[in-house]
Formats: C-alpha cells, structure tokens, sequence
C-alpha cells in the first residue's frame, strides 16, 4: 500500500525584522512539527509550532497535496496581526513570539509517493 509520509512538511517559519526590538542581538526561533504518515486518499491535521517568530507561512504544496488554508480549516494561536491573503498564505506579529498552527494536509490518490519535509 502506497502511503506518504508528511514530515511536518510544506511549512516554513520566517521573521519580519523589527526596529528598535529590545533584547540581547542573539535570535534562536525553533520549529517543532508532527510528522504523520498520511494514507494516499486520506487528510491529517498537522500541527507545528513555532518560537520567537515575527512571521510564518506555508510553501506552494506539490501536486498531488492540498493544504487547508481556509479560515474554518485552520487554527493559528495566537491570532496574527496583519497577513496576506495569497496561496500560501502568510501572517505576521507586530512582536517576535510563539505561534502554532494547525492545518489538514490532504494528499491525493495520484500524488507520487515520498517524504516530504520542511
């Protein structure tokens, strides 16, 4: 049986840099994520979290993979500050913090088997 496993994948942390940001220079966000393995046909929920970001979005899924990004698909704690309505979407914080998401990762029946990581 095919089955693709999903390494906490497609998704990616960034930062917006900050003026004046109080703090000692040093930056060290971590990005912690499930890694299911998802049945080819079948939808999980993937949760990552993410620490001392200002920014996060997801990268454009390969064929065959179908993140929810629709406001009732998801969870985003806490709520982001600004972001923009693209595919993929992205938010933003106004201050560096802790952010985790979750989103359902779909993957088709003809998508190609793999590993596919962030």
């Amino acid at each position: 049986m095919n089955r693709r496993r999903f390494a906490a994948a497609l998704l990616t942390a960034g930062t917006v840099p900050l003026a004046g940001c109080a703090g000692d220079g040093e930056w060290n966000p971590t990005v912690d994520g499930d890694t299911p393995t998802i049945p080819l046909g079948e939808e999980a929920t993937v949760t990552v979290s993410a620490t001392d970001i200002g920014g996060f979005n997801f990268r454009p899924p390969p064929d065959g993979i179908t993140i929810g990004t629709a406001a009732s698909e998801r969870s985003v704690s806490p709520p982001p500050d600004s972001g923009e309505d693209s595919y993929p979407p992205r938010w933003f914080w106004s201050r560096r913090t802790d952010v985790t998401v979750g989103v359902p990762i779909a993957v088709a029946e003809t998508a190609d088997p793999g590993e596919y990581q962030y």
